[in-house]
């Protein structure tokens, strides 16, 4: 059941071209009833191990500036030590009300996307 959830929250994200973070979280909050807190940092994990494993692939191969991915690896990095400290001291009630606001505005965007067909 739990690669079944991961795979299907892959697969649409994939389909949608969004990061399937947005869909593991509940997945994993919802139906495997972890607390919201492990569910985001299991997905960020998730997510930066997929990321470390690319990055390795598309450096390589000269598709990444390092004049450009060096500031956003220093933004990346100190937004997680912020984002680790904020995580700790959050009340669960807030984070649940901060990420489904973060999900309907994403959902709205898409939906609108979609009407307007931009590219």
């Amino acid at each position: 059941m739990r690669a079944t959830l991961m795979y299907g929250a892959g697969l649409i994200s994939a389909l949608l071209g969004i990061g399937s973070g947005v869909l593991k979280i509940p997945a994993m909050d919802t139906a495997l009833r972890l607390p919201i807190k492990v569910s985001s940092a299991t997905s960020n994990f998730m997510i930066g191990v997929t990321a470390a494993a690319s990055a390795g692939i598309y450096l390589s191969r000269g598709y990444i500036d390092p004049g450009i991915a060096m500031p956003v690896m220093l933004g990346v990095l100190g937004g997680s030590l912020v984002g680790a400290r904020v995580l700790a001291g959050a009340k669960v009630r807030s984070l649940r009300l901060v990420f489904t606001v973060v999900i309907g505005f994403l959902a709205v965007e898409m939906i609108y996307n979609g009407f307007v067909g931009k590219m």
